[in-house]
């Protein structure tokens, strides 16, 4: 789950001012939510992939989709890999990486969300043990809608065509450019990828717990002017890269937060990326 992340701005003539009256972080949510109610979230495209072909690692990913007026705020999303009587195949010293929190998704805003496990020596042993991958989202709490000016305005990116390269192994890399509607920078959760083929079926996908606080920054800093078009390269690592995938056709989604997430204490089901 190593990606690297260089950045380069590239300035293009707006006039964004993170300094300006008015332009500070909604206040970050305490305690828990009052009820598990994540029937405003919806699954809409998954798939995954072995890889090697006959081998050792599960690459998995998929679309969640918020169909509500109001923001989803720190999504849980347990991922896991199971076998035809609903037993996890997943190595035990991975089952740590199958829970992952997605710190934003915006009203109505699609985001795409990846992870890469080792099977159990079981599993390796038998090409057919895998019967299918099970994706969870259960959203901690909801916020109302806001913008730019308090952090709930969209951070994308967008892989830069022609950019990505894959070894046999599987390993590799793919630059994009990332953009922040924000005024404020936020904090980084890590970075989200999901992979597709030719026909745009997912076929993948890893997620990079480094945080990079670069690419959930406000456009510039404090004090100069222009927009904030950047571009970054990302190593996809831990060979999670089916042969199958199109690199150009790769979703990329930034996990940006309000707030620091909480210590890690190492309970089971926290997430991995704190």
């Amino acid at each position: 789950m190593l990606v690297v992340v260089s950045v380069v701005v590239v300035l293009r003539g707006s006039h964004d001012n993170p300094s300006a009256p008015g332009c500070r972080l909604v206040a970050p949510p305490s305690g828990t939510a009052t009820a598990a109610d994540s029937s405003g979230l919806r699954i809409i495209d998954q798939g995954y992939s072995q890889i090697p072909a006959r081998s050792s690692m599960i690459s998995m990913g998929a679309v969640i989709q918020n169909t509500t007026d109001r923001v989803a705020y720190r999504t849980r999303v347990a991922f896991d890999v199971l076998g035809a009587r609903n037993e996890s195949l997943v190595y035990s010293l991975h089952r740590s990486w199958l829970v992952q929190e997605v710190p934003i998704i915006l009203p109505g805003a699609t985001v795409s969300v990846g992870d890469a496990v080792a099977l159990s020596d079981e599993a390796r042993a038998d090409r057919k043990a895998v019967a299918r991958i099970s994706i969870t989202p259960v959203v901690t709490q909801w916020l109302a809608a806001g913008d730019g000016k308090n952090g709930l305005a969209a951070v994308t990116a967008k892989v830069v065509r022609g950019s990505g390269r894959r070894a046999p192994d599987g390993s590799g890399f793919i630059d994009y450019t990332f953009e922040s509607a924000n005024c404020v920078p936020l904090v980084s959760r890590g970075t989200s990828l999901v992979f597709r083929d030719v026909t745009g079926r997912i076929v993948g996908g890893n997620l990079d717990t480094t945080r990079n606080h670069t690419v959930c920054g406000p456009r510039l800093a404090p004090g100069m002017a222009g927009s904030g078009l950047r571009t970054g390269t990302a190593d996809a690592g831990l060979r999670t890269i089916p042969a199958a995938a199109d690199l150009d056709r790769t979703d990329v989604t930034l996990y940006c937060d309000l707030a620091p997430p909480p210590v890690r204490t190492g309970q089971s089901g926290e997430p991995v990326n704190t």
